[in-house]
C-alpha cells in the first residue's frame, strides 16, 4: 500500500440530535448523503479509474457513506467492525447529558483512560485499528480507500507515521464530515507522508 485515502462519513443524525457518537449507530442526514455524493465525484476524479482496495466501518453512517461513494467510483466496500469509532460502551445511543452522568473519573496516562463502563481507551482503539491496518498493509493494489470515523482516522494517521505514545498523546487533527485525507509514500525515499489533510474543497466548490 503506497497510497491511502481516508474519508470521514457524512453528517449523521446524532450530530444534530445532541447524541454522542462512538458506537451509536445513526443514519446519515440528507445533507450527509449529499456530502457523500460530492465526495464520490471528487474521489472518482482523484483515482482516475485506478484499481483500489476499498474498506469501511460497519456503523451505518460510514457504511452508507461508503455505499454512496462506491456507486460513483464503481467499487463495493468491504465492511468491517475493526474500523469503528472509539467504543463508548454504555454511553452509546445516549444524549450528551446522559453520557456525562455515566462518565468515569479521568485517569493517567490519558491514553489508558476508559471514559465509560464497557468502553475502550484511546490506546485500545489505536491498537485495534493498527492491527487491522497491518493486516491490509500488503493489499494487492497500491491504492486503498477507507471510509470511517474521526478518531479512527486519527489512529490510522498515527499508525502511518509511526508515532510513539508521546506523539499520539499530543498530536491531533481536524477531521470534518466527508473530508478527504491522503497518505502516501515519498517516491524517492519511501518515507511516509501526509499529502492531503481534511480537504473539504469538493463540498464547497467545483474543484475538478
Amino acid at each position: 500500500m503506497n497510497e491511502l485515502y481516508l474519508i470521514r462519513h457524512g453528517e449523521a443524525e446524532h450530530l444534530l440530535k445532541g447524541m454522542v457518537g462512538g458506537w451509536s449507530d445513526t443514519s446519515l442526514t440528507e445533507k450527509g448523503r449529499t456530502q457523500a455524493a460530492l465526495t464520490g465525484k471528487r474521489l472518482h476524479s482523484l483515482l482516475q479509474n485506478k484499481p483500489i482496495n476499498y474498506y469501511a466501518s460497519d456503523l451505518s453512517r460510514a457504511s452508507d457513506t461508503a455505499s454512496i461513494i462506491g456507486g460513483i467510483i464503481s467499487s463495493s466496500p468491504v465492511i468491517v467492525q475493526e474500523l469503528r469509532e472509539l467504543n463508548n460502551g454504555v454511553a452509546a445511543n445516549k444524549t450528551k447529558e446522559q453520557a456525562e452522568q455515566l462518565k468515569l473519573p479521568m485517569t493517567d496516562p490519558i491514553l489508558d483512560w476508559i471514559p465509560y463502563p464497557e468502553a475502550e481507551s484511546w490506546a485500545m482503539m489505536h491498537d485495534r485499528v493498527a492491527r487491522y491496518m497491518e493486516q491490509i498493509n500488503k493489499d494487492s493494489y497500491e491504492t486503498t480507500v477507507i471510509v470511517t470515523h474521526s478518531n479512527t482516522i486519527h489512529a490510522i494517521i498515527h499508525w502511518w507515521l509511526g508515532f510513539d505514545t508521546e506523539l499520539i498523546s499530543s498530536v491531533s487533527f481536524d477531521i470534518d464530515p466527508c473530508s478527504i485525507t491522503l497518505l502516501n509514500r515519498v517516491e524517492w525515499s519511501g518515507s511516509t507522508n501526509i499529502a492531503k489533510l481534511n480537504d473539504t474543497c469538493h463540498l464547497e466548490c467545483d474543484c475538478d
